[in-house]
């Protein structure tokens, strides 16, 4: 990203079908982008995420699994990132028609 900051992951607490994670660098576009992809897979029985402070430059994520919560994650954002080139695809296909 120009002009921001790097992202930043710091796992506070890891156990048995449960992770929560500091997100440094990311607001909520990024997270509720995650939390949706998150919450559409059969393995997640809760997924969601809060940022403490506005002003503060780090938000928390929490995730209950039934599954290994690192591989669900990975998949998760993987996900999101193919949703979103597809939509940019789209979007640059429609914008080509305009011009």
């Amino acid at each position: 990203r120009e002009g921001g900051s790097d992202m930043k992951l710091n796992i506070v607490k890891e156990e048995d079908g449960f992770l929560e994670m500091e997100v440094g660098g990311e607001g909520h576009t990024l997270l509720n982008l995650l939390q949706h992809f998150l919450l559409s897979n059969k393995d997640v029985d809760m997924a969601g995420y809060s940022k403490p402070h506005p002003l503060m430059d780090r938000s928390v994520l929490y995730v209950y699994t039934k599954k290994d919560h690192m591989k669900i994650l990975l998949k998760s954002a993987g996900d999101a990132t193919k949703s979103v080139n597809e939509f940019l695809k789209k979007f640059d296909a429609q914008l080509a028609k305009k011009r």
